[in-house]
């Protein structure tokens, strides 16, 4: 067996014997990446090509394509300044590690040296002049936030270590039985009934037709688990990233489901004065609850995620929201659409684990699925195929029939129809039906057994559903 050569650090902080021999080793071998990749990231290296090269041969692998030397070489530029020519840069590195057994042995070296920088780091945030102490604090506690983010521990675990974690939290939810959230909830009896309480790690995606309220739905979700309450473990802040509405257009609706003075009424200024007291007053109930709104123009999910990280350090937010997966940007440039909400999918369900959140994510049906002959549609009809709903751990769909029935209004009786009449008369009594109603399914649900559709009341004016005093109905 080759003997490991000795790390000879030149500074406490910093191992490059440990960095060349790592990404020596990758280079030769795919498999070495990623029996390294969930504990070493390419901003823990020192030294700056160093970093350049991992974060190329990341990209590669995450891509399938692997770490061949021509497609390095492609994505990083032709020679780093001050150190040679990329491709000679390269061979030296292969060859500096041949005699290395295993990346692994060196990977506490590399985890050690950048502890210690973390660690130096800290302590010049400690003893910075001219700070407040409730400055240095928050200071000190965003960089632990990032230490966190970097020294978690991501690789596999035992089963029984997983079933003892599992265990302790029963045991919480036991002792605390009937006083504590254990999970959220919509706040929405008829879909409560069906998922139960949504534990931290769970991809939820919500799909619907276009213009079918989703987004209210969503927004209704995220006011309803962040409102004041004397229960601290019942709050669950939110946060909405939205690539489709500005955040005013947000607010509009917000204001208009607390208050009851519709979007268009808020727009034009046609309320009156008890109205505008009610506008108010939902504009102050909103202060109150803990959800951050984000607009931005098309991002990658990668992007999506960084926002969601720094959305969790900065406000403790336990609910992820991303409106809609079809405005994603692709990771690469061939990629269409299908391919990116595949991709994107993919990543928010490692997302919500590494979060330990909810990762709520908003779909748009096919074409097909929207010119379906009724107001129905399945989870084979969600834009992005089949893999955004093996990566989804829930999946609800929501529809509001009254529009679909508006839409496909029947012609009247006529010499040319006969049976127009009939289809009318039948059209109208569906109509009225629906009229204040909207309907939900859920497709799959990880943690107990779906539902076909049934009916859950609609305030179409307010943007709000359920909790009406409605019966569900299933179909």
């Amino acid at each position: 067996m080759t003997k490991r050569p000795v790390a000879t650090p030149n500074k406490p902080t910093q191992n490059v014997r440990a960095e060349e021999a790592i990404i020596g080793k990758i280079l030769g071998s795919a498999e070495t990446f990623w029996a390294v990749s969930d504990r070493v990231s390419a901003d823990q290296f020192t030294l700056h090509h160093h970093r350049l090269i991992f974060s190329a041969i990341e990209e590669c692998c995450l891509n399938g394509a692997g770490p061949t030397l021509s497609l390095l070489e492609s994505k990083l530029p032709t020679e780093f300044e001050g150190v040679g020519d990329t491709e000679a840069v390269l061979q030296i590195l292969i060859e500096k590690a041949a005699d290395v057994s295993s990346a692994l042995d060196f990977v506490d070296d590399i985890i050690l040296a950048w502890r210690e920088r973390a660690r130096i780091q800290l302590g010049k945030i400690a003893t910075a002049p001219d700070k407040t102490f409730d400055q240095t604090r928050q200071e000190l506690d965003d960089m632990l936030r990032v230490v966190d983010d970097h020294d978690r521990v991501r690789h596999a675990v035992a089963l029984g270590d997983a079933a003892g974690n599992a265990m302790a939290k029963a045991g919480e939810a036991y002792e605390h039985q009937g006083k504590r959230a254990v999970g959220v909830l919509t706040k929405i009896p008829e879909l409560d009934e069906v998922l139960g309480p949504i534990v931290g790690g769970t991809t939820v995606t919500l799909a619907a037709p276009s213009g079918h309220g989703k987004s209210a739905l969503m927004a209704q979700i995220l006011r309803d688990n962040a409102g004041p309450s004397l229960d601290e473990t019942s709050i669950f802040p939110g946060f909405s990233l939205s690539l489709e509405m500005s955040a005013e257009q947000i607010a509009y609706r917000d204001i208009a489901s607390l208050s009851g003075v519709s979007v268009k009424k808020q727009i034009s200024g046609d309320f009156n004065q008890k109205e505008f007291l009610d506008i108010r007053r939902a504009k102050e109930q909103l202060e109150s609850i803990r959800v951050w709104v984000q607009d931005r123009s098309r991002m990658t999910i990668k992007q999506i995620g960084n926002e969601f990280r720094k959305a969790k350090r900065r406000y403790g937010v336990k609910q992820f929201c991303i409106d809609h997966l079809k405005l994603v940007e692709p990771e690469q440039e061939h990629w269409n659409v299908v391919r990116t909400v595949e991709y994107a999918s993919a990543y928010t369900k490692d997302l919500a684990k590494e979060l330990d959140g909810v990762v709520w994510q908003l779909a748009q049906l096919t074409r097909e699925g929207q010119r379906a002959p009724s107001w129905k549609f399945g989870s084979g009809d969600i834009y992005g195929g089949g893999l955004i709903v093996e990566n989804s751990d829930i999946i609800v769909g929501l529809t509001i029939p009254k529009i679909w029935l508006r839409d496909n209004e029947p012609e009247p009786a006529s010499e040319d129809n006969p049976k127009g009449r009939e289809q009318r008369d039948r059209w109208l009594r569906e109509y009225d039906i629906w009229k204040d109603k909207a309907a939900f399914a859920v497709f799959k649900n990880r943690s107990g057994t779906g539902c076909k559709w049934k009916k859950i009341d609609f305030n179409g004016p307010r943007m709000l559903f359920g909790g009406l005093g409605g019966e569900d109905i299933p179909f």
